[in-house]
């Protein structure tokens, strides 16, 4: 479960952001925040963050996805000799690009960390709290020897010297079996996902649905509760031909929908459905596994094709504490404002992304503005009185049209 993450110098982020998912002292929707043990803070298992077009929004998803990504590939994948690949902050590429994040892992909180340049890792740190009591497992500066707590066992000396100058040591150990920290690598390549970019059914989640009888039926269930006329669905392994001869085809699956058409259920496939329904079934499989097993979905629009009321739903589900996994979170970004009066959302759920004259983006929360509960947020957002919306001047636009003219 992520309590919280921090990153700076990534994308148009210059300086250090935080998104927490800790509950505030408020007492709005008090039956949707966790309590698990571990930490002493209700936990929250949605957050949603809104601001104008180019923002910033979609980088805090992808600033997550980045920490996983180095946290999973820089020990197995990326190649010694080869600097590494970041997106500083314009200007800012002398500075190092940090990421750290707080999440509880069966029942003991945990900080992990690291701080980048392209050449090598120049901090590297993970604490862990059992009783609430900090230990630092261990901190890692570069061209020094990695300092390691007794607490930590494990034979940690040999993989420091397995470990690259632009490699994890966090990732080392995993790669060499290490029981202590292997549960914290699973964390971050398990139960984080990304639905990011355009929807479609990936080879990787077709592939998913069609291994899992269970997350199959659940999906199918999805569908037809979601009315768009599916009451089923079924996939197939692709042959050739298949594939040839239609490029939205799933290799080396195939799926179809079966719509109910009179008295007969009839066979769709991909590219004869809506991209509503296409984007639906693109967040089915992360979402039910998350619900079913616990992990963090973290998607880009989530308004992308789809209809305000099965967001709203999708929301409510992961929402519902007492009938899913304890510890399933989402957080999205999105323009639909219609959820921010819809009491699918906490105050303190909020988020909004600004981004000034200088390019520079700021992540900061509504409750900042210590709103009151019953306040209007959707009048209140569109009329600017938390920030984080386009600035329209319409009469510049025509002015400038008619000197042109003139």
């Amino acid at each position: 479960m992520l309590l919280r993450f921090r990153f700076s110098n990534f994308r148009s982020f210059p300086t250090e952001q935080e998104l927490s998912m800790v509950a505030g002292a408020i007492n709005d929707r008090a039956e949707s925040v966790f309590h698990p043990s571990g930490v002493d803070d209700g936990v929250l298992p949605v957050a949603a963050i809104y601001g104008a077009n180019a923002s910033g929004k979609t980088n805090v998803i992808l600033a997550l996805r980045f920490m996983r990504g180095v946290v999973t590939n820089s020990h197995a994948r990326w190649e010694p000799d080869k600097a590494i690949r970041l997106e500083p902050f314009a200007g800012q590429s002398d500075s190092p690009t940090t990421f750290s994040a707080d999440f509880l892992l069966d029942g003991v909180r945990y900080q992990y960390g690291f701080s980048l340049s392209p050449e090598a890792v120049i901090e590297e740190w993970m604490y862990a709290y059992p009783l609430g009591k900090k230990q630092t497992w261990f901190a890692r500066e570069r061209n020094k020897p990695i300092s390691f707590s007794a607490k930590l066992q494990g034979d940690n000396r040999t993989i420091e010297r397995l470990t690259r100058p632009n490699s994890l040591f966090l990732s080392a150990a995993a790669q060499n079996n290490h029981e202590a920290l292997s549960a914290a690598y699973s964390w971050f390549s398990r139960s984080l996902s990304f639905v990011v970019g355009a929807r479609s059914m990936t080879n990787q989640r077709a592939r998913a649905l069609y291994a899992d009888t269970d997350l199959r039926q659940k999906s199918a269930r999805l569908l037809s509760l979601a009315d768009l006329g599916i009451t089923d669905l079924s996939i197939q392994e692709a042959e050739a031909k298949d594939f040839a001869a239609n490029a939205l085809s799933l290799v080396p699956f195939k799926i179809r929908f079966l719509h109910r058409i009179g008295d007969t259920d009839l066979p769709f496939s991909v590219n004869q459905e809506s991209m509503g329904t296409i984007a639906f079934l693109s967040l089915l499989e992360p979402v039910i596994s998350a619900l079913s097993n616990g992990g963090v979905v973290c998607v880009d629009e989530l308004d992308h094709s789809l209809h305000p009321l099965l967001a709203m739903q999708l929301i409510r589900l992961f929402s519902d504490t007492k009938s899913k996994s304890a510890s399933a979170q989402l957080i999205f970004n999105t323009h639909d404002t219609n959820l921010l009066n819809a009491g699918v959302l906490r105050r303190d759920q909020i988020w909004f992304t600004e981004k000034g004259q200088d390019g520079a983006s700021q992540l900061y929360p509504l409750t900042d503005f210590k709103p009151r509960k019953q306040e209007n947020l959707e009048n209140g957002y569109l009329q600017g009185r938390y920030g984080a919306i386009p600035f329209l001047n319409a009469d510049w636009v025509l002015k400038g049209s008619h000197e042109e003219e003139g």
